[in-house]
């Protein structure tokens, strides 16, 4: 009964593990861009519903980061973004039909796997620090503290109680006046040509880049470390599916691009969840929060205090690192995973795979030289 309760309460918790990605950006695309939240909280919900169906498992749902950047930048509308949805939709449906992704993987080794992740996790701190500013309030360093104890000592997660405990502790006032007068519906619409062409032009070659690396490639190398008993079932097709399903069929009504993402399935084991649950409660809390709560929603939002953002952003991207195998490698091997974070900082994902090819080439080349 113990055993189950403590399952129970990390996969109910661990739903909320992935908010320091998807609070940012999407408070920075309704805010700044301008898109209408109640589409956006239906899309995550309906998406995230359809995969925890689908997979079992917490694999999870995210804006897509180099679309959503954009948009808060004000280099795409909200029209944009939706054709940009339906273009990476359509080309990730092709893409899961063929063996493209699966080549591309085995010809990636794994000292540039491991430098993709560290640098996945050092853009996901740089990317969210700039956007949610958690960087200005020190309270964040105790809440991580807090996490690590719990998970390290206590194998108890309780991400859902430090929401609680930063709202109380955190938050001088809340919001009150909220109105439930109706169900709220996500109204349907779609791109003009123009802003098909926009999107091809600014933001779907970059977002599919990064989408290839981080949302199918790494993704399903993870998945398969944290699930091998389910590997035949995680494979990059198959992310591609149910992505390309979801932006195909949830762009219309105003959702975001989205995809699975290595991040935030991190994110969501480290924190506990095992099973798909976890990504069905997120589900219905957007469902619920946009169809009660309509465009209030954004002040609700606003409330989660930053501090709680960054220590869920800092544990994960501490486990994605893997510091302490990064540490046992050996120097060279530490010198090309390393020198990938600033290309994927400066450019973005698919550069820093591309020069960690090219260096862990040279690197065994190097090493062929001096043994010789």
């Amino acid at each position: 009964m113990e055993i189950r309760l403590r399952s129970v309460v990390s996969e109910i918790s661990s739903a909320y593990a992935d908010l320091g990605t998807f609070l940012p950006l999407m408070l920075g695309t309704v805010l700044v861009a301008g898109m209408n939240p109640v589409g956006i909280l239906y899309g995550f919900g309906l998406f995230a519903l359809m995969t925890a169906l689908v997979y079992r498992l917490p694999i999870p749902v995210q804006p897509m980061k180099a679309v959503a950047a954009m948009a808060i930048a004000g280099m795409a509308t909200p029209e944009v973004l939706m054709a940009t949805g339906l273009l990476l939709g359509g080309v990730l449906l092709v893409l899961s039909t063929t063996d493209v992704t699966n080549s591309l993987k085995c010809l990636i080794p794994n000292t540039v796997l491991h430098g993709m992740r560290v640098a996945l996790a050092i853009s996901l701190v740089s990317t969210t620090i700039g956007l949610a500013d958690f960087g200005s309030s020190p309270l964040w360093l105790l809440l991580a503290g807090l996490i690590i104890l719990q998970i390290t000592a206590l194998r108890i997660v309780s991400c859902l109680l430090i929401l609680v405990f930063g709202w109380w502790f955190l938050v001088p006032e809340l919001p009150i006046g909220f109105v439930v007068e109706r169900w709220y519906w996500p109204a349907f619409s779609w791109p003009s040509s123009d802003a098909l062409v926009l999107s091809i032009k600014a933001s779907f070659f970059p977002q599919l880049a990064l989408t290839i690396t981080n949302a199918m490639i790494l993704t399903a190398v993870i998945a398969k470390e944290y699930f091998p008993e389910n590997e035949k079932a995680l494979t990059e097709r198959r992310l591609a599916f149910t992505s390309g399903i979801a932006n195909l069929l949830l762009a219309p009504m105003g959702a975001m691009p989205m995809c699975h993402g290595a991040g935030g399935l991190v994110a969501h084991h480290t924190l506990g969840s095992r099973t798909g649950w976890s990504i069905a409660v997120f589900g219905i809390t957007c469902i619920l929060l946009a169809g009660l709560l309509g465009e209030q929603v954004i002040a609700l939002l606003q409330t989660v205090p930053n501090a709680v953002l960054g220590a869920l952003v800092l544990y994960a991207a501490w486990i994605l690192c893997d510091p302490i195998t990064l540490f046992r490698a050996k120097l060279p091997c530490q010198l090309v995973i390393i020198s990938m974070v600033p290309v994927a900082l400066v450019y973005d994902l698919m550069a820093a795979l591309v020069f960690g090819l090219a260096a862990e080439v040279l690197r065994a080349r190097l090493m062929r030289v001096l043994s010789s």
